[in-house]
C-alpha cells in the first residue's frame, strides 16, 4: 500500500513539476524545476542564458531525441529573430526541457500540454535544418525550452527590386536632352529584367515612355517646351515580375523656358556682280511658342567693294535696313527661318530673307553666340541673280 502511495506521489510530481517521464504530460505549473534562474525579462537575458547553458542544451536536445539539432541551434540562434508571445492554455509541445531541482540534471518530457489557469510569457524563435523549420519557445519565468512545431521551410517571398536613378541634369532648358541612368538598380534575391522609363508633364500625363531589357539601363528624353514642369520616373522589374516602388525613382525637373532678349548681328555679304558689304543690325527676339521665335532688327549695309562693271539697276550702295524674321529652333542650337526686310535703296519694296544658323557658344543666362548664313533679294526680282545678296554673320543674343 505504501509503495502505491509513493508511486502516486511521483506521478503527481511529474505532471505538476515537469519531470522526465516520456508519457503524455498535462503541465499546470511552471518554475518548480527551472532550467535557469532568475526569470528572464529581455531578449538579451535569453541570449545570455543560451550561451551560458550551451552544454545543458546539448544534453537536453539529446535526451529529447534531437541531438542533430544542437550544431545548427547554436549556429543560428545568435542571429535568430526572437519574438515575445503568450502561450495560452491548451497549447501543445512535442517536448520540453527542464532541470531537476534536486539533482541539477537536465531532463526532457514529451507530448506536453499546457493546462495552467492563465497564459504564460515566452520567447519564440525558429531554427532551420534539412528543409524543416523548428519552432521553439522558452518560458520567460524559468527558461524551460520547448519544441512547439516542425514544418517545412516556407518558400521565400520574392523581394521587390530597388530602383536607383541618376539624371544628367536636375535643371534643364526645354528642347535639351536629358540622360536617365538606372543601371544602379538592384534586386536582392534575383536579377533586374527590365527598367521602364517615363517622362510626364505637369498634369501627370505620360509624354514619352521607353524601356530597356538588358544593361545598361540608360535612356534619353528630349524635353518638350509644352509644359512648365516635367517629371522623370523609372520602375525596375525583376525576373519574377515584381516592381520597384515608384517612389524609388521619381524626380521632378526644373525646366527653363527659352526667353527672348536683345540681339546684335555683324557680318559680310556678297552681291553677285560682285560687290561686297559689311552689315550690322540690332534688335530683339521674343518667343511665340516653345520653338518658334520672332525677331525685329534694324541696321545697315556698307559697301566695301564694288565691281566697276556692275549692272546699274542693281548697283551697290550703302543702305538702311529693317528686318522682321521668324526662326524655328529644331534643337537648342540649330535654327532656321525667314522673313521680310526693308532696303532703303529699293524704292520701298520688300526684300525676302532666308537664314539658317547654329549656336557655337553659350554662357547660361548671360549670352549666346551663333553663326548664321543669310540670303536676301528684292521680292520682285527673285529670278535675278544680280539682285541677290548672300551673307554670313555672327549673332550675339543677350
Amino acid at each position: 500500500m505504501r509503495k502505491k502511495l509513493f508511486l502516486l506521489v511521483g506521478v503527481y510530481l511529474v505532471v505538476a513539476c515537469a519531470s522526465s517521464a516520456f508519457a503524455a504530460v498535462t503541465l499546470k505549473r511552471l518554475g518548480e524545476h527551472p532550467f535557469t534562474q532568475p526569470a528572464m525579462t529581455s531578449e538579451a537575458d535569453l541570449r545570455a542564458m543560451v550561451e551560458k547553458r550551451s552544454a545543458d542544451l546539448q544534453t537536453g536536445l539529446s535526451k529529447a531525441g534531437n541531438p542533430e539539432l544542437y550544431p545548427e541551434f547554436m549556429a543560428q540562434f545568435q542571429a535568430a529573430k526572437i519574438e515575445t508571445i503568450q502561450v495560452t492554455p491548451g497549447e501543445h509541445f512535442a517536448w520540453m526541457l527542464f532541470r531537476n531541482r534536486s539533482t541539477g540534471k537536465v531532463k526532457a518530457i514529451k507530448d506536453v500540454t499546457w493546462a495552467g489557469e492563465a497564459p504564460f510569457d515566452a520567447f519564440r524563435f525558429y531554427i532551420d535544418l534539412d528543409g524543416q523549420r523548428y519552432e521553439f519557445i522558452v518560458a520567460a519565468s524559468c527558461g524551460n525550452l520547448a519544441l512547439r512545431n516542425i514544418a517545412a521551410i516556407p518558400a521565400p517571398v520574392n523581394q521587390d527590386p530597388v530602383c536607383s536613378m541618376i539624371l544628367s541634369n536636375a535643371e534643364i532648358k526645354c528642347g535639351q536632352t536629358i540622360t536617365v541612368d538606372a543601371t544602379g538598380s538592384t534586386d536582392s534575391d534575383g536579377t533586374i529584367s527590365e527598367v521602364v522609363f517615363q517622362l510626364l508633364d505637369a498634369s501627370n500625363k505620360v509624354v514619352a515612355e521607353k524601356s530597356d531589357k538588358e544593361t545598361p539601363f540608360v535612356q534619353e528624353f528630349t524635353i518638350p517646351c509644352d509644359s512648365p514642369q516635367y517629371t522623370v520616373k523609372a520602375v525596375a522589374i525583376d525576373s519574377k515580375g515584381a516592381q520597384s516602388s515608384p517612389a524609388d525613382c521619381t524626380q521632378a525637373l526644373k525646366v527653363t523656358q527659352r526667353k527672348g532678349g536683345p540681339v546684335a548681328d555683324v557680318g559680310v555679304a556678297i552681291q553677285s556682280d560682285p560687290s561686297t558689304y559689311a552689315f550690322g543690325r540690332v534688335g530683339y527676339e521674343f518667343p511665340l511658342t516653345g520653338n518658334l521665335y520672332a525677331m525685329g532688327l534694324v541696321g545697315g549695309y556698307v559697301v566695301l567693294h564694288e565691281d566697276d562693271n556692275i549692272n546699274a539697276e542693281f548697283g551697290a550702295a550703302d543702305a538702311f535696313i529693317a528686318d522682321a524674321l521668324l526662326n524655328y529652333y529644331f534643337t537648342e542650337k540649330l535654327f532656321a527661318g525667314g522673313g521680310v526686310g526693308f532696303w532703303s535703296g529699293n524704292d520701298g519694296k520688300a526684300d525676302l530673307i532666308v537664314n539658317i544658323g547654329y549656336m557655337i557658344y553659350e554662357k547660361p543666362n548671360v549670352m549666346k553666340t551663333s553663326i548664321f548664313l543669310e540670303g536676301r533679294c528684292f521680292a520682285d526680282e527673285l529670278i535675278s541673280s544680280e539682285a541677290g545678296r548672300l551673307g554670313v554673320g555672327v549673332r550675339f543674343q543677350f
